[in-house]
C-alpha cells in the first residue's frame, strides 16, 4: 500500500467504528465502497489485485474487520444488558451454517455481478435505514415469536453477511423488529451479537478458500488482504464504543436519515455502473 492508501484507510476506520456502534451494524456497508475504490486506483494506492478478485478480497476484507469491531460493540452492549441473547444465539447458529454456502457462491461468481449485488443491497439499505428513521420511539413485544422466525432470519443474515461482505446488520435490524418483535432498545445490541458470529464464520471460509491462491499478493490470509484490513482496524475497534455511547445518548433520526441517502446514492452509482457487466 503507498502511504497516501494507508493514511486515508487508517482514518476511514474511525467512521467504520462510529458508524458499526450507532447503528447496530458491523461496517461493511462503509468498508466495501473504500475497498472497492483502492483496488480499483493502484497507480495512487499501491495495491495490484487482478480486477476479477477485487470484489470478493473486498468482501472477505471487509469481514476481517467487521468481526473485532462487532465484538468491541457487543462488549460495550453486554454491560448494559441490551442484548437479547435468547434470540441472539438462535439466529446466530443459522447464520453460521449458511454464511459457509454463500462464500462458496461468492467466489464463484463475476465480479461485476457481486458489485452489482452489492449496489442493489446497498441501495435497500439506504431505503431501511429511512425508514429506521421512524422506528424511534417503537418496537415489539420483547421479542416472543418462535424459533422457527429466529432460524430463518438468520440463514438470511448469513447468507448475505458472505455473498456481500456486510455484517448483515442491515438485515438483522428489520428482521429483529417486524419478525421477532424485539423490543426497539434491545434491537442494535442483538443485531451485533449475531453479526459476530456471521461475520467470523464468512471471514474464516474466505481465509481457506482462497489460501495460496498464486495471483493473490503479498499480505494476503486466503482472500483477506490483510494490509488494508490491519489499517482499518485500529480506527474501527477504538471508535465503536463511542458510537455505542452516541446510540444510547442521542436520538439517531437525523443520522440514519443522512446515512440513508448516502447508501441510497452510492448504491445506486454501484448497480448501475456494474448492472451491463453483470448481464453480459
Amino acid at each position: 500500500m503507498s502511504l497516501l492508501a494507508l493514511a486515508l484507510t487508517l482514518l476511514y476506520g474511525g467512521v467504520v467504528g462510529v458508524v458499526s456502534g450507532l447503528v447496530g451494524v458491523g461496517g461493511g456497508i462503509v468498508m466495501v465502497p473504500l475497498l472497492y475504490v483502492l483496488f480499483a486506483h493502484p497507480e495512487w494506492s499501491g495495491i495490484s489485485i487482478p480486477p476479477v478478485y477485487h470484489a470478493v478480497v473486498a468482501h472477505a476484507t471487509s469481514l476481517f474487520v467487521i468481526v473485532p469491531t462487532a465484538v468491541a460493540g457487543i462488549l460495550a452492549y453486554h454491560r448494559s444488558k441490551l442484548v437479547a441473547w435468547r434470540v441472539a444465539l438462535p439466529m446466530a447458529g443459522a447464520a453460521v451454517v449458511a454464511a459457509m454456502g454463500g462464500v462458496q457462491v461468492a467466489v464463484r461468481l463475476q465480479p461485476e455481478l457481486l458489485k452489482a449485488g452489492f449496489g442493489a443491497f446497498l441501495f435497500v439499505s439506504g431505503l431501511n435505514l429511512l425508514i429506521a428513521s421512524r422506528w424511534e420511539g417503537r418496537g415489539g413485544d420483547g421479542g416472543n415469536k418462535g424459533l422457527a422466525f429466529a432460524v430463518a432470519g438468520g440463514i438470511l443474515i448469513g447468507f448475505i453477511t458472505a455473498l456481500l461482505g456486510v455484517g448483515g446488520g442491515i438485515v438483522a435490524i428489520p428482521l429483529l423488529i417486524y419478525l421477532v418483535r424485539l423490543d426497539v432498545k434491545k434491537v442494535a445490541a442483538t443485531s451485533l451479537g449475531i453479526v459476530v458470529f456471521s461475520a467470523l464464520t464468512a471471514a474464516l471460509t474466505y481465509a481457506l478458500n482462497g489460501w495460496g491462491h498464486p495471483e493473490l499478493p503479498p499480505g494476503s490470509a486466503g482472500y483477506i488482504f490483510l494490509p488494508a484490513g490491519l489499517a482499518l482496524l485500529p480506527g474501527a475497534v477504538l471508535t465503536a464504543r463511542f458510537g455505542v455511547k452516541l446510540n444510547q445518548r442521542l436520538n439517531p433520526r437525523a443520522l440514519k436519515v443522512l446515512f440513508g441517502f448516502v447508501f441510497l446514492l452510492i448504491g445506486l452509482r454501484l448497480l448501475l455502473g456494474n448492472i451491463q457487466g453483470a448481464l453480459s
